[in-house]
């Protein structure tokens, strides 16, 4: 009966160490793939979005009518995003000093969302957030 007591233990102890370090990586993975905040580079402030699965990502916001949809539906020609070998959406916009807040539009505005790696935001009026960045 000991013998299996023993046994029993080691096993839930082997589980729990393979669980932990299960759970470690992917933590070190989410760390290691978080994408930075929109920054400036060559040609102005560059966005990216993690969306390997999306067909089309576009960037909407103040500087762009929100993609079109405050005079009508959205405007897939209005900064449509390049998706990169690694499933990473990406874009970059010349902007003038200022504050502009933006959103994400995924597969011609099915989904709209906030960004991820920005963490100021503002309530959009719709239960959501809108991502914002000040541009000096």
């Amino acid at each position: 009966m000991k013998r299996h007591v023993n046994s029993l233990i080691f096993i839930v102890f082997v589980g729990l160490l393979i669980g932990s370090n299960l759970l470690a990586c992917s933590a070190m993975q989410a760390i290691k793939d978080r994408l930075p905040p929109p920054h400036r580079v060559e040609g102005g402030i560059l966005f990216q979005y993690d969306a390997p699965a999306a067909q089309r990502v576009n960037l909407a916001g103040e500087f762009n009518d929100w993609g079109g949809t405050l005079i009508g539906p959205l405007d897939p020609s209005r900064d449509p995003m390049t998706k990169n070998e690694k499933g990473i959406w990406e874009i970059v916009i010349p902007l003038k000093p200022g504050r502009y807040e933006y959103k994400f539009v995924l597969d011609g505005g099915v989904v709209w969302k906030h960004d991820p790696n920005n963490a100021e935001r503002v309530d959009d009026g719709f239960g959501g957030y809108n991502s914002v960045i000040v541009i000096k």
